[in-house]
């Protein structure tokens, strides 16, 4: 029987396509799994911190001040050096042999130490100029405004440590290793969750165990990657010689990539300057219906696109174009099966989960209905933040890095002024609304642009599958609907019969989405069965060769 996936045209595929189906698969539940373990320990850091302190001015305060210092690890180290990196040292290795790769590798590590030790010590001096910069809504509030340049300063040097374990995150893609990366920001989690659990009491002001605990956590996350560094035989030290020829090649594409990039965290950041200006606690309800999306994002999203991107690369190198069109297919089929169903239930049961998981200590109900409201909007944006994901490596692909900046750079403009608009009268839910107005708008423009690019690719968007995938969603949200209506969401955890329902929307909406999907022969729920078939027995048998 034709397996639907490749439909619209195209013919069942070849066994060697399966076989990739089922690499890439075990390399994003590689991922998915301890990315998983990673996100419960970052929403329990999230419950501790709310449990703690409450929807206040500190934690107002903390999620600005650590706002920056992410930004820049995407740029100096996690985003650019997926993008740049990766591809080039996949060539640089099948051109030039494993040893010269390594050598490659290493010096880019010294590039990658610099840049972010530099960074990182004007970011201390500087915090205060910074923190008037992107929170100049606080300049008003003298006491937030001190407290967010302090955390602030505190943080900086994680972006040091945080960008060595994206460098051993691309090294490691490469040579198909996923588990170290992977779970690295499981120990971030942990040493926030320790830190405040612990040693708040510790500190004159207790919101800087928050800040203590991400410092351990970067020390704990780097000291993990350097087993499976030494495995490949790349040792985690940097070379002084930059005369590489092959690091031209990188700043060719790391640039634009950066620039881009940049446009992105900028528009962040920009988002962050209008929310310095809402009321008290809507910038940690913001954050925290941020986190919830982001859960599956992190979860399927970026697991797919991560184990996608070395074979995406590997055919590029090969210029072989059928492959590259089926493994486009593949990601983006796998990666719609699970947003999909995300959206809907995210949106459905918003008030459920946000009640479930944060009613208790200072976080009052005004913040759990303030942040279920912001869940809701945030998660119309989800399939539009996971088509990006999965069309801005195309034109890499092609070689063409100026269109995603191009468009990223006008996705600015839309998302900043939608977001001060719909803000001035809607607060934080507007912020969320510009937010997912201008996702769709970046998703919409990308999709339009990529299609003179992939006529030589023939027909690789599986449109029947996502047809399936979306009608089977909305039959999945309409029981989760009926079902959140019986819960006294105003008790959250406290009660019995909020805890049946709340289990009975998540393991049923999903067990009742899957089991559909599978009945109707939609492959993506068939390679997931099969996929749990080799986890349960994979103690009897030897895993498949390059299987993490």
């Amino acid at each position: 029987m034709t397996d639907p996936a490749f439909q619209d045209g195209a013919s069942a595929p070849p066994a060697d396509s399966r076989a990739e189906a089922a690499t890439l698969y075990g390399f994003a539940g590689t991922i998915a799994f301890f990315t998983l373990l990673s996100r419960i320990l970052g929403m329990a850091r999230d419950l501790v911190i709310a449990h703690r302190f409450g929807a206040t001015g500190a934690t107002d305060a903390w999620v600005q001040a650590f706002r920056i210092p992410n930004a820049l690890r995407r740029l100096t180290g996690e985003g650019a050096m997926t993008i740049a990196f990766v591809p080039i040292y996949v060539q640089v290795r099948a051109e030039d042999g494993a040893e010269a790769a390594r050598a490659f590798a290493r010096r880019v590590l010294g590039l990658v130490l610099v840049v972010t030790i530099v960074l990182s010590a004007s970011g201390i001096v500087l915090s205060e100029p910074l923190t008037a910069v992107f929170s100049p809504g606080f300049l008003n509030d003298p006491a937030k405004f001190a407290l967010t340049a302090r955390l602030l300063a505190w943080t900086f040097p994680y972006l040091a440590m945080v960008s060595l374990v994206a460098w051993a995150m691309g090294v490691l893609n490469a040579e198909g290793r996923f588990a170290a990366p992977a779970a690295a920001p499981i120990l971030l989690n942990a040493g926030i969750i320790a830190a405040v659990m612990g040693f708040s009491g510790w500190f004159p002001v207790p919101i800087l165990s928050v800040a203590a605990g991400v410092l351990a956590g970067g020390v704990a996350q780097v000291v993990l990657q350097v087993p499976s560094l030494l495995a490949v035989r790349v040792a985690p030290l940097p070379l002084p010689d930059w005369r590489d020829p092959h690091l031209k090649r990188l700043f060719a594409l790391l640039l634009p990539s950066l620039f881009g990039l940049a446009v992105y965290e900028l528009n962040l950041i920009v988002l962050g300057v209008i929310a310095s200006y809402l009321p008290t606690g809507q910038i940690f309800h913001y954050s925290n219906a941020t986190r919830l999306s982001e859960l599956v994002l992190g979860l399927f999203t970026f697991a797919f696109a991560t184990a996608g991107l070395p074979t995406l690369s590997e055919h590029r190198a090969r210029e072989d174009w059928p492959r590259l069109r089926e493994t486009l297919r593949l990601i983006l089929s796998a990666t719609s099966y699970t947003i999909l169903p995300a959206m809907v239930g995210l949106a459905v049961a918003s008030q459920a989960i946000v009640a479930m998981l944060y009613l208790h200590g200072e976080f009052a109900y005004a913040d759990v209905s303030s942040t279920a409201a912001t869940l809701r909007v945030l998660t119309l944006g989800l399939p539009a933040v996971a088509l990006v994901r999965v069309l801005v490596p195309v034109y890499y692909a092609f070689g063409d890095a100026r269109t995603p900046v191009f468009v990223s750079a006008l996705t600015m403009i839309v998302t900043g002024a939608l977001a001060w608009l719909l803000s001035l009268r809607f607060e934080v839910q507007g912020l969320a609304a510009g937010l997912s107005l201008g996702t769709w708008f970046q998703c919409a423009l990308l999709a339009l642009l990529v299609r003179s690019k992939t006529r030589p690719l023939g027909q690789w968007i599986p449109w029947r599958s996502l047809l399936l995938q979306l009608v089977t969603a909305l039959v999945m949200g309409a029981a989760i609907h009926v079902l959140h209506g019986f819960g006294v969401w105003s008790q959250g955890s406290f009660s019995l019969l909020n805890w049946v329902i709340f289990v009975g929307i998540v393991a049923g909406g999903a067990t009742l989405y899957f089991m559909v999907t599978l009945l109707l022969g939609e492959p993506q729920a068939r390679h997931w069965l099969e996929l749990l078939n080799r986890l349960t027995h994979r103690s009897d048998r030897r895993p498949p060769a390059g299987e993490v």
